[in-house]
């Protein structure tokens, strides 16, 4: 016990480490996987339940809450209309998928719990270790990786458990800690390297919905620590200059262009015309779910058409693939949580999952504690880009996490 007393934060930093890089980076849907999962859990379980023998009253004040009040309730809907088919009939929800995603997220939560005085000095170096190890792990893993190197400057990245998306948004609230650690506390030999690196790593994911809330954040961690109104314009200069050098070196450097440019072109182009849907394009294909979604979601709003229905429907035909040289279609999700979440579980649904980020914006602007406001902020709009994106509801981790996370830093008393 005086070893463990002793070492609780280097303890804390590698098994939230272990739980969220088995988690995100191997999924739960290879047996293997599965297998690590359960081995990474285990231990940060007997270690909850260590910091629970030592303080059993701050075990308590993190189970009985608000915060887990919403996971159980939002949880039990989910529960409910995917294990009882309610509406439509598929077997997508899985029980030991859902415990191996929100377990992870809970672990990770009551650890951080027992050391409310230290959470940035914890998550800065678990995110330094996951930038590395994620990327490292996606060249391991991913074929993409030879074409890269080849000279076809294609989108790199995934990992076993994920995709480039998923990838670039893990690389990004990874970062955030690391992000504050260098402004704030100026810790730049420690973290400054593993910043560029993960920056680099996004980039080469392609994904815009990680570099775009990744510039924001970086603004919102820089110009909150402004002290004056000199420092204010050194910090609105070094934004400025950044943004200019990432816009110049993505549209004018062939490789970065071919892996992220012309996604961001492709935004604009597709925007342009709005009666006629590029299927080749991601964001074509998007728009093709957005214009299905509002003709189809008013049949019922209230209660939604049932878990995961959308990619059931006749209507979601919409992702272009080939066989062989003949052009198919095939059904897709809506790769949206506002629009999976209505339309599976109606606004019914969809205020019981999002009334309580809500609930974290309005305690991220009231709260008083400068720390707690700058990385909330940061997450929250970190996950209004992510949450465009991806579904992110019912196969990640990462919100869970992200918002149990929020809401122990929020908390007042320490």
């Amino acid at each position: 016990m005086a070893f463990i007393n002793k070492n609780k934060k280097l303890i804390s930093i590698v098994l939230i480490a272990l739980m969220i890089y088995v988690r995100c980076d191997f999924g739960v849907t290879k047996n293997y996987a599965v297998i690590m999962n359960l081995f990474a859990d285990f231990i940060g379980f007997v270690f909850c339940c260590i910091l629970t023998k030592q303080d059993f009253q701050k075990t308590k004040a993190s189970i009985f809450n608000v915060a887990i009040l919403w996971l159980v309730i939002f949880q039990l809907i989910v529960f409910v209309y995917g294990h009882f088919k309610l509406f439509i009939d598929n077997d997508m929800y899985s029980m030991r998928y859902t415990i191996l995603t929100i377990g992870p997220a809970l672990l990770c939560y009551e650890i951080l719990w027992h050391n409310r005085d230290q959470i940035v000095e914890i998550l800065a170096p678990v995110g330094a270790f996951m930038v590395i190890a994620t990327f490292f792990t996606g060249l391991v893993f991913d074929d993409y990786w030879r074409e890269f190197f080849a000279g076809d400057f294609v989108r790199v990245g995934k990992t076993p458990g994920g995709t480039v998306i998923d990838a670039g948004n893990l690389h990004l609230l990874m970062l955030i800690p690391m992000i504050y650690s260098v402004v704030v506390h100026k810790e730049y030999k420690k973290y400054l390297p593993f910043i560029i690196f993960g920056i680099v790593a996004i980039i080469l994911t392609g994904s815009k919905s990680s570099a775009l809330p990744l510039i924001i954040v970086i603004g919102i961690i820089l110009l909150s620590n402004a002290k004056d109104k000199k420092e204010l314009r050194k910090y609105l200069l070094f934004l400025v200059a950044f943004i200019a050098v990432i816009a110049v070196a993505v549209f004018a450097i062939p490789m970065l262009y071919d892996v992220i440019g012309y996604r961001i072109v492709e935004v604009f182009t597709a925007f342009s015309d709005t009666t006629e849907f590029d299927l080749h394009t991601s964001t074509g294909q998007r728009l093709a779910v957005m214009d299905a979604f509002k003709k189809h979601f008013w049949e019922a709003p209230l209660f939604g058409h049932g878990f995961y229905s959308f990619i059931q429907m006749p209507y979601s035909k919409l992702e272009e693939y080939r066989i062989g040289t003949e052009i198919a279609y095939r059904n897709i999700q809506t790769h949206m949580n506002y629009m999976e979440l209505l339309f599976s579980f109606g606004i019914f649904g969809f205020i019981a999952y999002y009334w309580f980020p809500v609930k974290l914006i309005i305690d991220t602007i009231k709260t008083h504690k400068k720390e707690a406001k700058i990385l909330c902020l940061s997450f929250i709009i970190s996950f209004v880009f992510i949450d465009m994106g991806l579904d992110m509801y019912y196969k990640y981790m990462t919100p869970y996490y992200t918002y149990l996370l929020m809401f122990t830093l929020l908390q007042e008393e320490y």
